[in-house]
């Protein structure tokens, strides 16, 4: 049906000319769309971190740790972190009344993990999260399983999906403290290769998880998962740098004192002075970096130079002798 235009009119043909203006119809249908617009904004921030929140605005690597009161000030600033808010919790949409039973829940969780489809392995996980919060016993027996669902899921496209996977490892890190190989192993792996993601807000969850790593397992566990050849030895330099800032975090967790006294430790502090003694030659200027704060640290123990020229290979220490003398030098004038 054609329409009958004038000078400011158009007639519908379905009102015959009893309706609006052309002006005020192209101005409804303006609004409409911007609020159709808004909508669909809102839709997407829903299932989006603000990544603002995470590591400030300059998208640098160098991320905060965990708030713990073991930690120097220096060492684990939160700042960046006050405002953080986990989408997972938003995700779960289940009552406390859902958690009356755990048991019934962890049965139900276990069997859509086996499904292998992430809409229902992510829904899972979460449960299986809260679960670990209240009794996180349950879990032991099936903590292969989980570790596995959660290498998979970081395989996953979508960054929604791999930041909630990294929330829930960082939690149950916490919780359940489950170092089971290999499926540990796999998954500090997979982690520490997100911890280098494009993706910032990958990236920072990637970097919590880990961080929670260390505050909650055995440093010894820690150190050999970060001496592997995914960890130190890995090409990728800033996996380098993120294990050389681990390494600090776990000498400021475990303390210089224990650190060269405890006859328990003298493996994990063998690997550690080794690992920073490489560290030191590294490209990365931030690998670099932390290495020289961690041998710093240990440097105020009076035993360190027996210790250190017992525990590093003698071919490492004659390439770096420059930098430990700078490293004494430094050291003694800022104390």
């Amino acid at each position: 049906m054609a329409h009958t235009e004038c000078k400011k009119y158009v007639t519908c043909p379905m009102c015959k000319g009893a309706g609006k203006s052309a002006t005020r119809a192209m101005t409804e249908t303006a609004s409409l769309s911007t609020q159709h617009e808004n909508a669909n904004s809102s839709q997407i921030a829903k299932t989006q971190f603000v990544e603002a929140t995470y590591s400030g605005a300059s998208g640098d690597l160098r991320f905060s740790t965990l708030s713990d009161s073991r930690y120097p000030k220096d060492v684990n600033p939160t700042a960046n972190y006050e405002n953080y808010v986990p989408i997972l919790e938003g995700d779960c949409t289940e009552t406390p009344e859902d958690f009356a039973s755990p048991q019934e829940t962890l049965k139900h969780a276990m069997q859509s993990l086996k499904q292998e489809q992430w809409q229902s392995s992510v829904s899972a996980l979460i449960k299986l999260m809260h679960i670990s919060r209240i009794q996180p016993e349950l879990l032991d027996s099936n903590m292969p399983r989980i570790y596995r669902t959660l290498c998979s899921l970081l395989r996953n496209t979508r960054p929604h999906v791999v930041r909630t996977v990294c929330q829930v490892a960082m939690e149950l890190y916490k919780t359940v403290q489950c170092t089971q190989r290999p499926e540990f192993d796999e998954l500090a792996s997979a982690l520490l290769l997100k911890s280098t993601h494009t993706n910032k807000g990958i990236r920072n969850d990637a970097q919590r998880a880990l961080d929670s790593m260390v505050s909650h397992l055995p440093p010894a566990t820690c150190i050999r998962i970060l001496t592997s050849e995914h960890g130190a030895s890995h090409k990728n330099p800033l996996i380098r740098a993120t294990v050389s800032r681990l390494l600090y975090n776990i000498i400021n967790i475990i303390g210089v004192e224990c650190l060269s006294s405890n006859p328990n430790f003298k493996d994990t502090r063998r690997k550690i002075f080794t690992m920073c003694a490489k560290f030191l030659l590294d490209g990365n200027n931030e690998t670099r970096n932390d290495a020289k704060k961690t041998l710093k640290a240990m440097m105020g123990h009076p035993d360190f130079d027996t210790l250190f020229y017992q525990d590093v290979d003698w071919k490492i220490i004659s390439s770096i002798e420059k930098q430990l003398v700078s490293l004494k030098y430094s050291r003694i004038h800022s104390v």
